[in-house]
């Protein structure tokens, strides 16, 4: 394909290429990740609840599957295909559903008797569990259906204790070895 630079993707190759674009300050702290189910509360799928595919941290943003979408236009050799996807809506614009009344709803953490942190709604007090896909990683989607291969190190290699700590000074450790 020749390049073309009266065409959309060309435009879209300049913006991406500005120097101009400087990435919004991040959010120290999210409280909607992969998998959550979520309302978006502005735009024209205002008031549709919807799971969130991915998050883009460093630009604030998440893109909920089905909801704020779009027509691409994918300029092939001969023909023209039209794609619908999704844009990304800033985090702002979405809120959690709360797992009793399923109306949006603003969070909280608070820690179980276990120990354990957890996300809580404000309105009814109800905990609301992170969704599995947060677990699931590119190399593999379980801790527990891994398979070690050859030449990876053993889990009981990992586990084992190396190190014993004493409360001696580095010079008392030293001398009392020799």
């Amino acid at each position: 394909m020749s390049w073309k630079p009266w065409t959309l993707a060309a435009a879209r190759l300049k913006m991406v290429k500005s120097k101009d674009f400087k990435f919004p300050e991040p959010i120290s702290r999210w409280n909607i990740v992969k998998g959550d189910l979520v309302q978006v509360l502005c735009g024209k799928d205002k008031g549709r609840n919807g799971k969130v595919v991915a998050v883009a941290r460093r630009t604030n943003r998440v893109f909920v599957g089905g909801l704020n979408t779009h027509i691409r236009v994918m300029v092939g050799e001969t023909a023209r295909t039209r794609i619908a996807s999704e844009a990304p809506l800033h985090v702002s614009n979405v809120a959690l559903v709360d797992p009793e009344d399923g109306k949006p709803c603003r969070i909280r953490y608070q820690y179980t008797e276990d120990g354990e942190k957890v996300r809580v709604s404000k309105r009814s007090g109800r905990i609301i569990p992170k969704p599995v896909e947060v677990l699931e990683r590119r190399d593999f989607k379980s801790r527990g259906g891994y398979v070690e291969g050859s030449k990876d190190t053993t889990s009981e290699n990992v586990t084992a204790q190396t190190y014993i700590p004493s409360l001696k000074t580095f010079e008392e450790e030293i001398n009392s070895k020799s």
